[in-house]
């Protein structure tokens, strides 16, 4: 059985749609937005393990030429045992990094609103929870907790957050008397552009998703509005849209996205941000940012998106 998704129609300006793949893992249930997806694989091919890896990889497979590193989430979770079935890998692409989710089952993919989606942060208040970010509810009496991946990655990868060091600019670019708006439910993505701005010299506002920063912005006036896509009540895309409606409607907004493809980077440029950066790529970000809050123009990414194909239709199997 498989599910056509139309791309374009999911990412309708200011449509604050989610849709998520709902996956199972020792009788959990999570889930991952479907932009995140590649593909969902049963039989790994030329499978290799890794040696003194971290212990939730469990090696390499290959993938339309590209080695794609298999991660056991039970295992990384801490929720295995030894019942814990792996039978599908979820190919998923972010960071322009494509990583593989070893899970039990695929179940089905669900649609909601952002608004749909419960803060973490009210529901666990106090309570550890590093790797989950909201919960969304596909029936009254059912639970999907919607992972951060981000972050995950960024653990099991420590070298990844070397690119989200922009140091060699600390210095030679000066945000001194700037207000910043940063807009970001991870929170270790969010500390880290808190600190560089601050480091640089700016004043620095954060919200940990799109109604907060709508809220907050509402409030001050901003040099400049950076902010994610994935965020629960209300996606960067909406509020871009509202920035755009407001009566500081020229407030320069960069979009700073894990999901880098030309669909989401077209609906940026058609909501009229000023720039789509994708995540991990602090320097470019830092350098856009300040050419933005002088008043220069900046490209996106040399691509002429008035011309971008249609965006294709998204394929995904379900076992």
């Amino acid at each position: 059985m498989s599910l056509k998704l139309d791309a374009e129609s999911y990412l309708r300006s200011g449509s604050n749609e989610l849709r998520v793949l709902e996956y199972r893992t020792t009788n959990m249930s999570f889930g991952i937005n479907i932009l995140k997806v590649s593909k969902i694989v049963s039989d790994l091919v030329d499978f290799t393990a890794l040696p003194e890896s971290h212990p939730a990889i469990k090696g390499v497979f290959k993938e339309m030429n590209r080695l794609v590193p298999v991660i056991d989430l039970a295992e990384f979770l801490g929720v295995a045992n030894e019942q814990t079935r792996r039978e599908k890998v979820i190919v998923t692409e972010f960071f322009g990094v494509l990583t593989g989710l070893w899970v039990h089952k695929i179940d089905w993919i669900h649609h909601f609103q952002w608004e749909d989606v419960i803060d973490a942060e009210q529901v666990f208040a106090n309570i550890d929870h590093r790797y989950v970010l909201g919960i969304v509810k596909p029936t009254e009496d059912r639970m999907v907790l919607l992972l951060d991946y981000e972050t995950m990655l960024l653990d099991l990868c420590p070298h990844l957050r070397q690119n989200e060091v922009a140091t060699e600019m600390i210095g030679k670019v000066d945000f001194s008397g700037r207000k910043i708006l940063v807009v970001e439910d991870s929170p270790a993505v969010r500390a880290m552009l808190v600190d560089q701005f601050t480091n640089m010299g700016a004043q620095v506002a954060e919200a940990n998703d799109g109604a907060h920063g709508w809220s907050t912005y509402q409030q001050d006036a901003f040099d400049l509005v950076v902010c994610d896509v994935e965020m629960p009540v209300m996606d960067g895309l909406a509020l871009t849209l509202n920035i755009r409606q407001s009566e500081r409607s020229s407030t320069p907004v960069v979009v700073y996205s894990s999901i880098g493809d030309i669909g989401m980077k077209a609906r940026a440029r058609f909501l009229k941000a000023d720039a789509h950066i994708t995540k991990l790529n602090l320097g470019r970000l830092v350098d856009t940012a300040d050419k933005l809050m002088r008043g220069e123009s900046v490209q996106y990414d040399q691509m002429t998106l008035e011309k971008a194909p249609p965006a294709p239709q998204q394929t995904v199997a379900i076992d």
